[in-house]
């Protein structure tokens, strides 16, 4: 089989689902990415059209996504194109997916830090999936793109750890 390798560079647009899906689990989220274009006549940039795909990350990739990429983050996305097709009423339809097997925010515009994942080992059940101890399910804090504010992600939304207040995402 021919793979269609891909790197795609954009805004996530929805909130990152995890779910478990046939032999694993996966995370899924939308992403847009929207060329710009210098038009020299009139020293501006502008928008080009935005490709919509979806992304499927799979297993211990998709873990880390769900706890580190939020609605609004500017993200580069590796993996292989497909087209999924279904059909309904009315005929074929059919839409762009990624199988990523890299994802990571796009620091040309913002700040990141990064936590390695600490792998249980088989004796040790119960070991956080990361040296500050949170679980795949608590939360992660991280600084903000454009300022030293600290944000945690609480059940997927971006809270202000100084005020306990939700932010909306950047996008």
């Amino acid at each position: 089989m021919n793979e269609s390798p891909i790197v795609v560079t954009g805004n996530v647009a929805d909130k990152p689902e995890r779910k478990r899906a046939g032999t694993g689990e996966v995370t899924k989220f939308r992403m847009a990415a929207t060329e710009r274009r210098f038009d020299g006549a009139t020293n501006q940039w502008s928008d080009g059209k935005t490709l919509w795909v979806d992304v499927d990350c799979w297993n211990e990739l998709g873990a880390n996504v769900s706890v580190s990429v939020l609605k609004g983050d500017p993200v580069v996305v590796k993996g292989h194109l497909w087209t999924s097709e279904w059909e309904v009423e009315g005929g074929k339809r059919s839409k762009p997916v990624i199988t990523a097997q890299a994802v990571g925010h796009d620091l040309s515009r913002g700040r990141s830090s990064f936590t390695r994942t600490v792998r249980a080992s088989p004796t040790s059940p119960g070991v956080p999936d990361d040296a500050s101890g949170l679980t795949a399910t608590d939360g992660e804090a991280r600084s903000g793109p454009d300022d030293d504010t600290a944000y945690e992600h609480v059940d997927g939304d971006r809270v202000d750890t100084t005020t306990g207040e939700a932010v909306a995402a950047p996008f």
